[in-house]
């Protein structure tokens, strides 16, 4: 389910509309999630870009092993910067 997640995601960014030179950014607030706990599957999205091209954001996935893995991340002109964590024995679907 992981892998599928993945792909979608990769999926999502490469198919995106390509920016005009001469255009630009235009702000936007975007996310989803995910909950479904008889199946265990638990992730999302949450992203805001500005009118300077700059994006900050995070996406969460429950891995099979009992983990929480979340990527926060920024990117601008310098890049792409991930800062990921993972919170052992995540139990997400309780309050």
């Amino acid at each position: 389910m992981f892998n599928l997640w993945v792909v979608c995601l990769l999926g999502c960014a490469l198919g995106a509309p390509q920016q005009r030179a001469d255009e630009a950014p235009a702000p936007y607030d975007f996310k989803y999630k995910v909950e479904n706990p008889p199946t265990n599957t638990f992730f999302g999205q949450n992203e805001v870009g500005d009118v300077t091209g700059r994006v900050t954001g995070s996406y969460y996935v429950y891995l099979p092993d009992g983990r929480l893995m979340t990527v926060e991340y920024i990117s601008d002109q310098n890049g792409y910067v991930p800062r990921i964590s993972y919170q052992q024995n995540a139990r997400p679907f309780q309050g």
